[in-house]
């Protein structure tokens, strides 16, 4: 957790994956790269299918089970939720109903706890999540992360189709993520003479050159590297 060092060390921390799909592959994937570094970390994968969480429970291992839910968490006595997340979940939803069940989720959380709520293009390449915090019980928004894994050229835009359902439609004039995706396509095109080093050095150099015309984009090298980009200053509301 790069993010937030600290968000998993208690040792009663509990993980929520909710809306794994229909082979909870990537849910124990990321279990196994929790507890290398939190041994004591325990996983619940959420559904609202019955069908799939039967099929998944030959992937349950210790700290590690499935659950049959949704937003009404299916959580048992004494169980806290430290970090919850939805993924490709609430694409479907409108606006409003999507800002409901972040509230709704949040206030199931421990205090202190992070949902990362978002979408992926369906090869898993581009990805875009708010980072949003349990702030005694209210949403409390500290940014996005557009994420990239580098399989393709770097163009900005791509993030566009993948927006959390907050912002998706907030890509019009006189929107704040509108200047921010004009700032960014001017940056990737002052800096696209980078590209002939790799997509890599390409989007570490957009970045920078964005920052020189947005505020709130946290340029630690190392994220960057790893093709994440993080904008403290993205609109919540």
């Amino acid at each position: 957790m790069a993010f937030d060092p600290n968000l998993l060390q208690p040792s009663d921390s509990v993980v929520l994956d909710l809306g794994y799909g229909r082979i909870p592959i990537t849910t124990s994937e990321w279990f196994h790269r929790l507890q290398k570094r939190y041994p004591h970390i325990r996983m619940i994968g959420v559904e609202r299918d019955a069908e799939r969480v039967q099929a998944a429970e030959s992937m349950a291992q210790e700290g590690l089970c499935f659950r049959l839910g949704d937003f009404q968490l299916p959580l048992q006595t004494g169980e806290r939720v430290r970090l919850l997340r939805a993924l490709n979940v609430l694409r479907q939803y409108e606006e409003g109903q999507a800002a409901q069940a972040h509230a709704q989720l949040i206030a199931q959380m421990d205090p202190g706890g992070l949902l990362v709520e978002g979408t992926c293009d369906p090869p898993g390449r581009t990805m875009v999540v708010s980072l949003l915090r349990c702030n005694q019980g209210d949403v409390k928004s500290e940014g996005v992360l557009f994420a990239t894994s580098f399989n393709q050229p770097f163009e900005p835009r791509a993030f566009q189709a993948v927006l959390p359902k907050h912002l998706i439609h907030q890509v019009v004039q006189g929107h704040p993520i509108y200047e921010f995706f004009e700032a960014w396509d001017r940056s990737a095109k002052i800096s696209r003479g980078h590209a002939q080093f790799g997509n890599r050095q390409h989007f570490v150099a957009a970045a920078e050159e964005l920052a020189t015309r947005v505020d709130g984009l946290v340029l630690r090298r190392s994220w960057l590297r790893n093709g994440w980009l993080v904008w403290t200053g993205a609109p919540y509301s």
